[in-house]
């Protein structure tokens, strides 16, 4: 079957396959450097440097929302259906993306500057915010890759940049120069090698110009207006507590928290990976009168029930010895919150699914009214919790967001023709495979324990 020019196989998971196979190789090597940076990093700063670093990037996250506002839902319908002017409209959509690109970097300056922060920290969130707009212009140019499903250039681009920081942050090390600056400049050569990388894998597929075009970036925006709105909202809830952690606790509590999140992260690679060439496949198939995206989500569904099972239970397990292994003893309490914040991105797995079929069905307004739920909830449980069980609390509050956020989503998307049935009898078997290890585990452990009584 042939997809906006592509060749592609009978079936939609030979294409998501394909290309999140791509994306989960490359971004688990970039995880592979990046932990490796972070571990070389918070054996060179202390506590507090390094609490430091972890919020400005948590920051950065939390405001890169406005970079983003889930614009590329809206214009790559477009893309595929200009199969001829692609090209154009992806120039006009980096140009779009720059400009907000500045405007998001305004605001986390605007942010640390208003707010009570020293004045190192301000100049840190200065040279890391470039990556605000390095990679907000990137991302516009990878959309033409995604609608062309050329997804082996983007997992190499990631890859490879990746690798030059991590050589920047080791060469940082090894000439003793070991500063919050210094690692922060090396996440802005990241971002710029990635954009020039696309620029050059790019050059075969048309002369890409980018445009300034005010009336169809506001079409866009107000096309996107319900997804942005739920994009803000989505990112708020999902980052807060390391600001609110920040406000409510010390920068070493943010930094105890902040190792749950490179755990967090690196499983949160698998959706995304998956998520970018289903999105396409269920845009292309909505409606076309076959049961063609009943099949997409379908294994779109078992892909990601599988990973986050897998994941989510396989860290459990192993979570009281990998972190001080990798850690160090210093960040042995983290084990818990990291736990939880594991289990809270698995359970984010089908949230992301839920919104990418919302959004190829055109049923966009539950999203923004589910996020905005998940902020108020998320907001108070923090409140909440984190003066009582510091990060821990904050932990729990992302598990009982999740759940919920994810729990109305699966209401609205399971309302959709040609989403169910969904494969309820594999569902039982992966849950079981899952608990089974889980048990096998827990009784090796107390034998374990007991021959060393």
């Amino acid at each position: 079957r042939t997809v906006t020019g592509v060749q592609t196989c009978a079936l939609p998971i030979c294409s998501m396959l394909t290309g999140a196979g791509a994306l989960v190789v490359g971004r688990y090597g970039v995880a592979a450097f990046g932990w490796l940076g972070t571990i070389l990093m918070v054996r060179h700063l202390t506590d507090d440097q390094w609490g430091e670093l972890s919020f400005i990037l948590s920051l950065l996250s939390l405001v890169g929302f406005v970079s983003d506002l889930k614009l590329s839902r809206v214009v790559l319908a477009e893309v595929l259906a200009s199969e001829d002017g692609a090209g154009d409209v992806v120039g006009s959509y980096v140009g779009l993306r720059g400009a907000i690109g500045l405007v998001s970097y305004a605001v986390a300056l605007a942010w640390v500057a208003v707010g009570d922060y020293s004045a190192h920290v301000v100049f840190i969130t200065a040279i890391a915010g470039l990556n605000l707009v390095i990679m907000s212009a990137g991302w516009g140019i990878g959309l033409l890759f995604q609608a062309r499903l050329w997804l082996r250039s983007i997992a190499w681009g990631i890859f490879l940049g990746q690798a030059l920081q991590f050589a920047i942050t080791v060469a940082v090390i090894a000439l003793d120069r070991s500063s919050i600056a210094a690692f922060a400049w090396a996440t802005v050569a990241n971002s710029a090698f990635f954009v020039v990388f696309l620029l050059v894998a790019g050059r075969h597929g048309g002369r890409l110009r980018v445009r300034v075009q005010p009336a169809k970036w506001g079409v866009w925006l107000k096309e996107a207006a319900p997804l942005a709105l739920g994009s803000a909202l989505d990112t708020i809830y999902f980052r807060l507590d390391i600001v609110l952690l920040s406000m409510l606790s010390t920068f070493a509590a943010v930094g105890v928290y902040s190792v749950g999140y490179k755990f967090s992260d690196l499983i949160g690679a698998i959706p995304a990976a998956v998520i970018t060439p289903a999105a396409a496949l269920l845009i292309s198939h909505w409606g076309s009168g076959d049961d063609s995206f009943h099949r997409t989500v379908r294994q779109a569904y078992l892909i990601l029930c599988v990973a986050a099972v897998g994941a989510g239970v396989g860290f459990f397990m192993a979570a009281d010895r990998l972190i001080p292994l990798l850690y160090t003893e210093r960040f042995a309490s983290a084990t818990t919150s990291a736990r939880l914040l594991v289990v809270g991105q698995a359970v984010h797995f089908f949230s992301m699914l839920w919104f990418i079929v919302l959004v190829a069905a055109n049923r966009r307004r539950l999203y923004p009214i589910t996020m905005l739920l998940g902020v108020v909830l998320n907001v108070v449980l923090n409140l909440f919790l984190i003066p009582r069980y510091s990060y821990n609390g904050a932990g729990w509050a992302t598990v009982i967001t999740e759940l919920v956020v994810s729990a109305v989503l699966a209401f609205g998307a399971l309302r959709i023709e040609g989403v169910r049935p969904l494969p309820v009898g594999a569902t039982v078997k992966v849950v079981g495979a899952a608990a089974v290890m889980a048990a096998i585990d827990r009784k090796s452990t107390r034998l374990n324990s007991s021959h060393r009584t």
